[in-house]
């Protein structure tokens, strides 16, 4: 089902690129597919940018969100998944997103160019390009609840000179 949004804004998730589910090996793409949710598109370890929703279609992958005054997400932000390398459960995926060297320079470079076009195409402020931790943390879901994405691992400091650069 297409439903068109007004992208107001872009928030950045980190998951594995793969995932054992019921005894087997998913793609994340496959797996996000499997719990009926959803983003726009994934950004492999290598740079490549692989499309789930065309843009600006609605997406679910924000669940329970607030940004500036604006809640549930999903139907004003547009979602981008960065596929931390390889196959891992939740808990070496939380160590994997704190490790410096995780995401790769690639990576990196591809989420510059498809924000900051989305950005230009949507008239979206680089302050409202956001991480799911900041949305949808524990301040959001309740202590321990929290998501914790993209992690300490991804330079969101370096990113948002990139965006605005």
């Amino acid at each position: 089902i297409k439903m068109p949004i007004q992208p107001k804004g872009i928030i950045l998730h980190w998951m594995s690129e793969y995932l054992m589910w019921k005894g087997k090996k998913l793609y994340a793409k496959d797996f996000l597919k499997e719990l009926g949710l959803s983003v726009h598109g994934f950004i492999k370890p290598d740079g490549t940018y692989d499309k789930m929703i065309k843009s600006p279609n609605k997406a679910f992958h924000a669940g329970k969100s607030v940004h500036e005054g604006l809640y549930g997400l999903n139907s004003h932000y547009l979602g981008v998944e960065l596929l931390v390398p390889g196959v891992n459960d939740y808990g070496s995926f939380s160590r994997t997103i704190k490790q410096k060297g995780t995401y790769s320079q690639a990576q990196f470079n591809t989420t510059v160019e498809v924000f900051k076009y989305w950005m230009k195409q949507f008239n979206i402020p680089a302050s409202r390009v956001v991480r799911h931790s900041d949305v949808s943390g524990d301040h959001v879901r309740g202590k321990g609840k929290g998501k914790t994405d993209p992690g300490s691992a991804f330079d969101w400091k370096a990113f948002q000179k990139a965006l605005v650069a």
